[in-house]
């Protein structure tokens, strides 16, 4: 069972590309909208958030999301999951995984959302959100993001005793 379920979580991490744009080396800032070079995040400020790091362009800009930080919310989550902190765990509309119920991976629909590919559980799921007027917080809000992210599981290091 835990095998299989690593092979379902290990599947959709290989979903989703973890940054704004799969050719740039840049995230946003969750504040002011400046672009990070990833190479550099650990020249920049952050804070923790979750299970991660949300970075940021400079001091104010940690200030100010220190100060309200569910005002930002949805960029923080988008943030993490372009840095490979979070990965796609299921279907942020409806929080299905792969296999569930009557949906075969031939049913699985894809949506771009600033350059992040989206794996969506149905068709169904696709038009909600190709129906919304703002397809970022519908997928990257926080009850989306506890539907469809999570930290990616860890490899365990098998002992490679022999057996006499």
């Amino acid at each position: 069972m835990i095998k299989h379920i690593l092979l379902i979580i290990t599947f959709f991490s290989a979903l989703v590309h973890a940054t704004d744009d799969p050719k740039s080396d840049k995230i946003t800032c969750v504040v002011s909208g400046d672009e990070i070079n990833k190479k550099d995040l650990k020249d920049h400020e952050f804070s923790t958030y979750k299970d991660g790091k949300v970075y940021f362009c400079c001091g104010g800009c940690k200030m100010d999301y220190d100060e309200t930080p569910a005002k930002f919310s949805t960029k923080a989550n988008f943030q993490l999951v372009s840095t490979g902190q979070y990965v796609q765990s299921g279907c942020p509309v409806t929080g299905k995984s792969p296999g569930h119920s009557h949906h075969k991976k031939e049913d699985f629909k894809y949506v771009t959302v600033e350059g992040l590919s989206v794996e969506l559980c149905c068709a169904g799921c696709l038009k909600k959100v190709n129906k919304s007027k703002d397809k970022f917080s519908m997928l990257f809000s926080d009850k989306s993001f506890k539907k469809g992210f999570d930290v990616p599981v860890k490899k365990s290091t098998k002992s490679t005793k022999s057996k006499k």
